[in-house]
């Protein structure tokens, strides 16, 4: 024999909603927590990337007159560190560059291998970080400039003021030199000869 057995869904959820209600009247009250969160933001100093990269002077002597062969009157020349930035202050900016100089061979009585030149950045402190070359800063070591307080801002390198020591004749060749751009603590522009 077969039996048959018919439930109710009606009957089945009502008896399941009043076994919740039961529950639920006598659960206590939600229970809460705190968790803390820790993160840090290490100082940070970040130099735009250079644009242009370098400068191409060309031919830096004089090609006719007076003073052929010798040192041409070189406009100044600008190179931009746009969204330079620290976050934090007491960042020192400094600068060091090397003569403009003939990459061969040795300059003959009269005659001279080495450029000298300014460069100067002024958006960053109260006074501007600057470095001019020349035979008796062999270091190439210049001023610095210092913000008190975190700073955001594009940056103008400027190359100015190109000479010779003497006036010489200009040694043939090619002259090549580099700028350096330190942004940090200033402690450590003391620290790494800057």
């Amino acid at each position: 024999m077969i039996q048959h057995r018919t439930v109710g869904l009606a009957a089945t959820t009502l008896a399941l909603a009043a076994s919740l209600a039961a529950t639920s009247a006598s659960a206590q009250d939600p229970a809460r927590g705190n968790v803390g969160l820790d993160a840090q933001v290490g100082r940070v100093c970040m130099l735009g990337e250079p644009n242009p990269a370098g400068l191409a002077l060309g031919q830096i002597s004089e090609a006719s007159g007076a003073r052929v062969g010798r040192l041409a009157a070189i406009p100044a020349q600008t190179i931009q560190l746009p969204g330079t930035f620290c976050n934090y202050g007491g960042a020192a900016l400094a600068i060091s560059a090397s003569p403009l100089a003939v990459t061969s061979g040795v300059a003959q009585t009269g005659f001279t291998g080495a450029v000298n030149y300014t460069c100067s950045i002024s958006a960053w402190g109260a006074t501007a970080a600057t470095v001019r070359t020349s035979a008796t800063n062999a270091a190439g070591d210049g001023a610095r400039s210092t913000s008190a307080a975190p700073k955001a801002t594009d940056l103008t390198l400027v190359v100015s003021d190109f000479a010779t020591a003497a006036d010489d004749l200009l040694q043939p060749g090619a002259y090549l030199a580099l700028v350096t751009i330190t942004l940090g603590p200033d402690a450590g522009l003391n620290a790494s000869g800057s």
